[in-house]
């Protein structure tokens, strides 16, 4: 049980005494008051509800009774003997009705003629008694004239104890305190302060139209993540839920969950009145107030209406809520009530059963090597699909999907059993895609072939993706490869970009992570010219995807510039594949080519002036 489920439960005794409409408390004078507080330098204040109305102190802290404490707000002191201890002059919060009277004691320490006192703000004290643990003296506390502070001082060496009730005055809406000191300096209530302080409570007097009503600000109703039917609601209801909502869409057949747990202003439990749910869409509903009981309510939620009454032990809780239509995408939206009042409406959406299986062949590998399996290092050959409900929302899978149809080279393929993420993931909702690694039989069947994936929806039936085409390249690997540029001309800043094909022994394209092992690869230039490599530079590590892998420059200085491209370690050997490329301003003409043309020009124009002049001469 969490900490603020057992100060609200501590809180219910109290409050139940009183009765409803009736938060007023007259308080009887106790006559055995005493300390009971044995640990020096403390203040202690009793929580546990006297079942009489009144507050009283007691030789024993066990025995001491406080009426109408409501509930701690804070996370000072130390929850013992029925009561909640302060010290070191720690800060302690709580929540009291008007009228409160509360049973509270001081210890000092061994230190000879120590003073402990009790100074109260909002309230007075009576019942003031002392207990002289040495035994040799009558000790007589002192007390001041409007009753707000009381002390005595130690004769001994033992600790003088102080009790006292605390009778709060304070009006609703406003705050009592209560502070204990200890010290030498603490000889009488004109000096009660003059020590060191152990502890003050600053307690917040309940509205006894506040007390017990609901309010949203200290309430929780959250819907919560969904729950297999047969399973259990549990870590939710009686932990004060944090303020979120899971939106998310719930697996077919799953159990949707909404926590509550009510509370009002003061952050005391609401525990009266009657909490309905109803649902639309022919969902069914069910309030239960406990996790265990939360198994059993996702069967027995029969009907779309369901109440509940409210009390000291039933208080928080689930709304389980089951699919509207088993097997179809659908929502329906939860309105509660407390006492005919809407305090809240959660919508829920469900998925429906998977309805179609799609194969992504835009980001799945499509071309496998004959005998590939999981130690095929050059990388996954993976196959991305998604599955999806008739209303076209991703779907869970209970299970990955499984090869079928298989023809040509494909006959024997399969999906790779998922361990942990290495060889796949199975689709979950959220992630909308699942992915496996396809594993290739060793055979003598290369080329294309095709297949299709295959998984069972809820009710049994096969659901098969798209016949998908696929080439399978044999177990030797790269047998020859074709370097070709995007174009033979550059201007400076353009990126040039080279595609390297390649291909097995027998013409197929080769696998996709096939690496370009032995590759060597030179294009002229460096960091001020010519061309010089963007991106990812290509490298032995390169793989083949779809058949190739493409390598990126950028182009620098205007020039011709020569590459050299190979593949070293081919089955049949094949000369590099060599060239030149230019780098011009203006496209495929340079400026050299550009001053070329003028002075040929010129020529042609000197020739037509000289070829001019013969001709008049002969007139």
């Amino acid at each position: 049980m969490s900490t603020k489920t057992l100060r609200k439960r501590i809180a219910l005794v109290a409050v139940s005494a009183l009765g409803a409409g009736l938060l007023s408390v007259v308080a009887v004078p106790s006559a055995n008051a005493a300390a009971g507080n044995t640990t020096v330098d403390s203040l202690q204040l009793s929580t546990t509800a006297s079942t009489t109305g009144e507050g009283a102190a007691s030789q024993t802290v066990t025995s001491q009774r406080s009426s109408g404490w409501i509930a701690n707000t804070g996370t000072q002191g130390t929850v013992t003997g029925g009561g909640i201890r302060l010290s070191g002059g720690a800060a302690g919060t709580g929540i009291v009705l008007a009228g409160a009277k509360l049973a509270v004691s001081v210890a000092g320490n061994t230190t000879s003629a120590t003073g402990v006192s009790l100074v109260a703000v909002g309230g007075t004290l009576t019942s003031v008694t002392v207990d002289n643990p040495d035994g040799t003296t009558t000790l007589t506390p002192a007390v001041n004239g409007t009753s707000t502070i009381a002390t005595v001082t130690q004769d001994g060496t033992t600790a003088a104890r102080l009790a006292a009730r605390f009778n709060v005055s304070a009006a609703a809406g406003t705050t009592a305190t209560i502070s204990a000191y200890s010290g030498t300096g603490i000889t009488g209530t004109t000096t009660a302060t003059n020590g060191t302080l152990l502890g003050t409570w600053t307690l917040t007097v309940a509205s006894a139209s506040a007390s017990g009503v609901y309010a949203p600000t200290y309430s929780s109703i959250y819907q919560q993540t969904a729950i297999t039917k047969g399973t259990t609601a549990g870590g939710n209801a009686g932990t004060y839920v944090g303020s979120y909502d899971v939106t998310s869409r719930i697996a077919n057949g799953k159990v949707g969950v909404i926590v509550y747990e009510l509370a009002d202003a003061y952050g005391s439990a609401v525990t009266s009145g009657t909490l309905t749910a109803t649902a639309t869409n022919g969902a069914t509903v069910r309030i239960v107030d406990t996790g265990a009981d939360a198994q059993a309510g996702a069967y027995s939620a029969t009907t779309s209406f369901h109440s509940l009454a409210l009390s000291n032990t039933a208080y928080n809780g689930y709304i389980v809520v089951n699919q509207p239509v088993a097997n179809t995408a659908g929502s329906t939206t939860v309105t509660i009530t407390l006492d005919g009042t809407v305090i809240a409406t959660k919508t829920l959406n469900w998925n429906g059963d998977i309805a179609s299986l799609v194969v992504d062949t835009t980001n799945s590998n499509s071309n496998f090597k004959n005998g590939a399996d999981l130690s095929f290092t050059g990388g996954l050959a993976g196959v991305i699909y998604v599955a999806k409900d008739a209303a076209g929302n991703a779907v869970d899978l209970a299970a990955a999907p499984t090869v079928t149809s298989q023809t040509g080279s494909m006959v024997g393929a399969s999906l790779a059993a998922i361990t942990g993420t290495t060889n796949g993931a199975i689709q979950d909702a959220v992630t909308g895609y699942g992915y496996n690694t396809m594993t290739i039989p060793s055979s003598s069947l290369t080329g294309k072939g095709t297949y299709k994936l295959k998984v069972s929806n809820g009710a049994g039936v096969s659901i098969y993706s798209q016949e998908v085409t696929a080439n399978v390249s044999d177990s030797t690997g790269l047998d020859s490869f074709v370097a070709k540029w995007d174009k033979d001309s550059y201007a400076p800043g353009e990126i040039a970009v080279l595609t390297v094909t390649g291909k097995d022994t027998k013409g197929n394209v080769i696998a996709d992570g096939t690496a370009a092992a032995g590759l060597s690869l030179t294009v002229a230039g460096s960091a001020t010219a010519g061309f010089t490599a963007v991106g990812t530079a290509c490298t032995t590590s390169t793989v083949f995807s779809g058949g190739k892998f493409t390598c990126k420059y950028a182009a620098n200085t205007e020039g011709a510039w020569s590459y050299s491209v190979d593949v070293t370690t081919n089955v049949n050997a094949q000369s590099p594949t060599v060239g030149a490329l230019k780098i011009t301003s203006g496209g495929a003409v340079s400026n050299a080519d550009v001053l070329k043309a003028i002075v040929s020009l010129i020529a042609s124009i000197n020739k037509q002036i000289a070829a001019l002049q013969k001709a008049l001469l002969k007139k």
